[in-house]
């Protein structure tokens, strides 16, 4: 069987991704909306206390975006093990899993390392302005290139350090969570009864991030074996979509005073906003498989297409919101006398395309030839490829020849594709 591309997930993702980028702009600038009157935290738009524990939140949420990445990497690590059955596919894609999250993201960690020890950034004065909680806690130490080094190699999986980029204490869960996956398929796919083993360890991981890889990966399992189909009633649609959505939006602190308050039992030691998250999230990725007009929407290319970036924006957004959208706000702010609104308004907006523009960059020198090599490696090891250095090397040199005007070389461009296809 062909590998499946399921567009409408990527899309979803890609989307998803946005809402983390709006979350942590929020975080800086508007804090109340996810805060609400905890800590200190003060009022800077008219209606922002409104939209504490309000479910349109859910637009920008990037905690109830994280539970999406989650769902889908269950999904979709384990569906084409699924549909054909090939123990290689579970082989190759654990082989390679380290290096595939952990070069991109220690390119990130050095990205914000250079960026702090230099001292481009005005997180401190912005932060005395927003009252922002989240801002005023970040980078408050002092940077060390080993400690740097060590946390983008494997403190971000053993410990889920976020030091330096906040969003990768996600890391740890996602690696632990893909193992978890890949064990769990492996073994217990032939079980005729593993129906029930996915209930029990869902039961046992529910007060976790986990929960989302189990519920991903139950899902691929029933998709692969024709299970989830086209939801045709509209009503059910739009119970399963805007469920979805609704528990989405449950607060991270208090729920009292909020649509939400009844759904938090009283007396029990529950992470209840990360467990409504998960089962929202869950809804949602199963709506976007089986309501045809919602499928169509994400795999719309220009939809589809955010997921190849996803990962680069996810990685990128909080050293341009550190150091660009910081100074452009305290600029407008201090040196031109910009009121607060306006000040933000304008740095978020023109932070969008230093964002899109580093996000291109980053996914075309880091992450895909990050994917690239983990593939090689995971071909390497699992005996796939043989390990060819002087070739790789020729290689990775006409890539470089090929990024360098061709005017100055006296062998065409064309020419060199051409001999680089030959010999691959």
């Amino acid at each position: 069987m062909n590998k499946q591309r399921f567009y409408e997930l990527e899309g979803l993702r890609g989307v998803a991704a946005i809402a983390v980028v709006l979350y942590h702009y929020s975080l800086a600038f508007y804090a109340m909306i996810f805060y609400g009157s905890i800590q200190n935290v003060v009022q800077n738009m008219q209606y922002e206390d409104n939209l504490y524990g309000n479910p349109i939140s859910v637009f920008f949420s990037g905690t109830f975006a994280v539970a999406i990445f989650f769902v889908l990497s269950g999904f979709v690590l384990s569906i084409a093990f699924f549909q054909t059955g090939k123990l290689d596919i579970i082989k190759k894609l654990a082989t390679k899993r380290y290096l595939r999250l952990m070069l991109p993201a220690l390119a990130s960690v050095m990205i914000c390392y250079v960026v702090f020890k230099l001292g481009i950034f005005h997180i401190r004065e912005a932060a005395a302005m927003s009252n922002s909680w989240w801002l005023k806690t970040t980078w408050t130490f002092t940077p060390h290139l080993t400690d740097a080094i060590s946390d983008g190699v494997y403190g971000i999986f053993t410990q889920g350090s976020d030091l330096y980029n906040n969003v990768l204490w996600t890391m740890q869960t996602e690696f632990l969570g893909s193992f978890i996956v890949f064990g769990f398929a492996a073994l217990f796919y032939k079980v005729k009864y593993r129906w029930v083993l996915y209930v029990a360890l869902m039961v046992v991981l529910f007060n976790t991030w986990l929960l989302g890889f189990i519920i991903g990966m139950a899902l691929a399992d029933a998709y692969a074996n024709g299970r989830v189909k086209s939801i045709s009633n509209p009503f059910a649609a739009v119970v399963v979509v805007v469920g979805g959505l609704f528990l989405g939006g449950y607060p991270l602190n208090i729920v009292t005073g909020t649509v939400y308050q009844v759904f938090a039992v009283p007396g029990l030691a529950v992470k209840w906003n990360m467990f409504y998250l998960t089962i929202g999230a869950s809804l949602l990725v199963f709506g976007v498989l089986s309501v045809t007009r919602l499928a169509k929407f994400f795999q719309n290319k220009r939809v589809s297409i955010l997921g190849r970036y996803t990962f680069s924006l996810y990685l990128v957004h909080l050293v341009i919101l550190y150091s660009f959208t910081t100074f452009v706000f305290v600029e407008l702010r201090t040196k031109l006398g910009f009121g607060y609104n306006l000040a933000a308004v304008t740095a978020i907006v023109s932070s969008a395309p230093v964002i899109f523009g580093v996000t291109i960059l980053f996914e075309r020198y880091i992450d895909a030839p990050s994917i690239r090599l983990s593939t090689y490696f995971a071909n390497v090891v699992l005996g796939n490829t043989e390990l060819d250095l002087n070739r790789r090397l020729q290689s990775v040199a006409r890539r470089v020849v090929r990024a360098i005007p061709t005017r100055r070389f006296s062998v065409p461009q064309e020419e060199l594709l051409a001999q680089e296809e030959l010999e691959s």
